[in-house]
């Protein structure tokens, strides 16, 4: 099972509470799941889904990443407000 990065370049990483926190004082809250059916079943309140296409071995620790398809299509537009990105690992 993979661990979530405490650091990632670019990127502040936050704790659940944070992200709900977060999205309470207007942010967004974008799930990343590769099953629809995982968003359906465990989605957090008020979740935008973007489908993540991947190849079967995508939950392999060395996955390369810039295989991976996004529905970016479903991102908020508005970009100047915080944007927290989740996946179902772990909910």
């Amino acid at each position: 099972m993979s661990v979530t990065p405490e650091t990632l370049e670019h990127v502040t990483v936050v704790s659940p509470q944070d992200a709900f926190r977060i999205q309470s004082e207007g942010g967004h809250l974008v799930a990343a799941f590769t099953h629809m059916t995982d968003w359906c079943m465990r989605r957090a309140r008020g979740s935008v889904h973007i489908t993540m296409d991947v190849p079967k071995d995508h939950k392999k620790a060395d996955f390369d990443l810039s295989l991976a398809e996004f529905d970016v299509a479903a991102l908020p537009k508005q970009k100047d407000i915080p944007t927290i990105f989740y996946c179902a690992d772990d909910l």
